[in-house]
């Protein structure tokens, strides 16, 4: 080898070694500040300070230990906080001062976090000669800060009143009356706690507490205002309904509703859909049926119910909708629009206006989970006629005998093809049978008898077998117009009933079992029967009701009645005008073809009011 060769391989050599030495150290410091930026990802940087305390490279929970049992304590002071001339003060002691390491470590972490790559390099480079100082916020105990807050709240707050107006008598606008409310005031919680902190820490330990008014005064002009928007409202009124559920919404009711001088109560509004929502919500009724196959004796029945929640949200909207409306005396636009030109003839409920709407509330239906078609096999599978009808101000007799009736004309099964007769259904009307004495209808004069309040079951089972669109081959009307009967419905959809041919009858023509469920209410003087069978799409519709050849009540009568003490006056029977009524019930099948018009025609004379006079 020569000398050249060989000293160029030497040379080679050591550069290969330089080299490699080189490379190591470079691996060695990037693993090295590698493992050195990852420490600094849980520690904290070198050389930070807090409250003159140096604890770098520690972690978060170390320095937090180490500075709660190492700094000292903030210094003693005393907070005062006033309003006015209404001061109250307490020790640093009492209120737990103490400094707040907690936030400040975190917030140290997260913005160490937060910055890049690059960033942080430099920040870990800075802080190995360059040492960072903190200074940890002085904090109160926060229950012992509300507790101070609290009693200067109790020492200058005062409560205002809310401008309210109120009608004192329905109707009458003279009686409306404009609260202008009266000023409040109270302390601003959060504002002063917000404020102490933020004066305390720049040395500040005497603080203005923040203070908001609670109520307000009306001006003049907003009383004028207030007062005109409670006029608007005197003598109208709003019902919202679902099924047998009706709340009406009065003039007085309504006014309250304002708030002054703009807008509404929510609060109040919300209170009345809650009490609402206690009557109408149910949960699903699962369906029961038991008879006996042979002899379709009924022994259980319970009908399918929908579970009802009312829909909240959805009638705040309607009740704030509705009381704009009446407000600027624009009409409502209601589910009984479509039969407004029958509700215009005489004798009738009149047609609702713009200040009389009716509204039907939205209900969320959850359907039960087994069907009444699961429980028979007698085409009783689902709701086909449905007749209500109310009966206020009957006497207690009265009041037994529908309930009385109503038990006994419920649960009947009636086959395809079968006439139904009222009478016979029934059986006697006596005492002997539990009836009492009650006012009816015999030869023209109303006078006690046995069985009184009958005719209001009949007449409710007439409304549902008109409903169901059922063959009704014998309906008599009343002599003369019986007040319960046209408390929900015009003259004229009644039936009586009496011994003998006085009766009510029907066919069931569904080519189905059919069965009727009665209901009474005793409590509310109300009552409905419901027709279940198998629906063949067959709809009905009662239209042109007229009323027409009116005469006079006749002139009060007094009767005698020993069983009263002398003088006493007890009015038993109300006036009522002799008319005539009719209407048609239309029946169509289920392509809408008409089947038949049954038209009924009922003739009542002129009646006059019935008073007992005390001989005794």
């Amino acid at each position: 080898m020569s000398a050249l060769n060989y000293f160029n391989q030497r040379t080679l050599s050591k550069a290969s070694l330089i080299g490699f030495l080189l490379a190591s150290l470079v691996l060695i410091f990037a693993a090295a500040f590698i493992w050195y930026y990852s420490f600094c990802q849980t520690h904290l940087p070198p050389h930070t300070m807090v409250n003159d305390h140096d604890v770098g490279n520690m972690t978060y929970d170390e320095a937090k230990q180490y500075l709660e049992m190492s700094a000292h304590p903030p210094p003693n002071h005393t907070l005062a906080i006033n309003v006015d001339d209404v001061i109250v003060a307490s020790s640093s002691g009492e209120l737990g001062a103490h400094y707040d390491f907690d936030s400040l470590l975190n917030s140290i972490e997260k913005s160490t976090q937060k910055n890049s790559l690059l960033t942080q390099i430099s920040q870990i480079l800075t802080h190995l000669h360059k040492p960072e100082n903190y200074v940890a916020l002085t904090k109160y105990d926060p229950t012992a800060l509300d507790e101070m807050i609290t009693e200067l709240n109790n020492r200058v707050a005062y409560t205002g009143s809310t401008p309210q107006a109120t009608l004192k008598v329905s109707n009458n606008p003279a009686s409306i009356v404009i609260d202008p409310g009266a000023y409040g005031r109270e302390v601003d919680f959060q504002e002063t706690k917000k404020q102490v902190l933020t004066h305390l820490n720049a040395g500040n330990t005497t603080i203005t507490a923040s203070v908001a008014s609670t109520s307000g005064v009306l001006s003049t002009d907003e009383i004028t205002i207030s007062k005109q928007r409670a006029e608007s409202l005197v003598g109208k009124k709003a019902t919202f309904k679902h099924q047998r559920a009706t709340f009406v919404l009065a003039d007085k009711q309504l006014v309250e509703m304002l708030k002054l001088p703009t807008g509404y109560n929510l609060e109040q509004i919300q209170t009345i859909i809650a009490e609402w929502s206690e009557k109408i919500d149910r949960p699903p009724q699962e369906p029961e049926f038991i008879y006996d196959q042979s002899t379709l004796q009924v022994k259980s029945f319970v009908p399918p119910k929908d579970g009802l929640v009312l829909d909240q949200i959805t009638t705040e909207e309607q009740i704030l909708q509705t009381l704009e409306s009446l407000e600027a005396g624009n009409g409502l636009e209601t589910d009984n629009d479509q039969s407004k030109s029958n509700q215009e003839q005489s004798s009738g409920s009149g047609r609702e206006s713009s200040d009389n709407p009716v509204i039907e509330l939205e209900v969320v239906a959850t359907p039960p989970t087994r069907k009444l078609a699961d429980t028979n096999n007698l085409g009783i599978n689902e709701r086909i006629g449905f007749g209500d009808s109310h009966y206020d101000h009957s006497i207690a007799n009265r009041i037994h005998n529908v309930a009385l009736t109503t038990n006994r004309i419920n649960l009947i099964i009636i086959p395809p093809g079968d006439e139904f007769k009222f009478n016979a259904t029934l059986g006697p009307v006596s005492t002997e049978t539990g009836f009492k004495s009650a006012y009816v209808i015999k030869n023209g004069q109303t006078e006690l008898g046995d069985g009184g309040g009958v005719c209001q079951v009949s007449t409710t089972l007439f409304r549902a077998v008109l409903n169901a669109g059922l063959d009704v081959t014998l309906r008599l009307p009343h002599s003369y117009r019986v007040s319960y009967y046209e408390l929900d419905r015009k003259p004229g959809v009644d039936a009586t009933v009496y011994a003998g041919n006085t009766d009510f009858r029907f066919i069931n023509d569904t080519g189905h079992h059919i069965l009727l469920y009665g209901q009474a209410d005793s409590k509310n003087l109300y009552m409905y029967y419901e027709i279940y069978g198998t629906s063949d799409g067959r709809t009905t519709e009662i239209i042109d009701h007229k009323t027409w050849n009116y005469k006079p009540p006749l002139p009060p009568e007094y009767i005698d009645d020993p069983s009263l003490p002398a003088g006493q006056i007890k009015q038993v029977d109300w006036a009522a005008a002799g008319i005539s009524a009719s209407f048609t019930n239309v029946i169509k099948d289920k392509d809408g073809n008409v089947i038949t018009k049954d038209t009924y025609v009922s003739h009542y004379r002129p009646w006059s009011a019935k008073y007992l006079r005390g001989v005794n």
